[in-house]
């Protein structure tokens, strides 16, 4: 146990790079923002290079102004479904 939450150790624990992929998709984003240095360096220490950059769209996403309807601007829309798009694939076993 690396004293990290039990939630940050499922992405320990991942076998491969589709369960890490899945594990992205599924965590709340509100994790993602709160324990971002822990699960970069997860990603990082399994070469998941993918996964940071994943983490670093919805971050950024997270993060940016939004529009006058409160949503994401257009092209902060489009990052980050494509982003998770690439997390599906890699989760189905379409590779990096």
């Amino acid at each position: 146990m690396s004293g990290d939450l039990p939630i940050i150790e499922q992405l320990y624990d991942c076998q491969d790079h589709a369960e890490r992929a899945d594990w992205l998709l599924r965590v709340p984003q509100s994790l993602l923002l709160r324990e971002e240095m822990s699960i970069r360096l997860a990603l990082r220490s399994a070469g998941f290079m993918a996964g940071i950059d994943y983490l670093d769209c919805e971050l950024s996403a997270l993060r940016s102004v939004r529009g006058e309807a409160g949503g994401w601007r257009d092209g902060v829309s489009r990052a980050v479904e494509d982003v998770r798009q690439h997390m599906r694939r890699i989760v189905k076993g379409g590779g990096l």
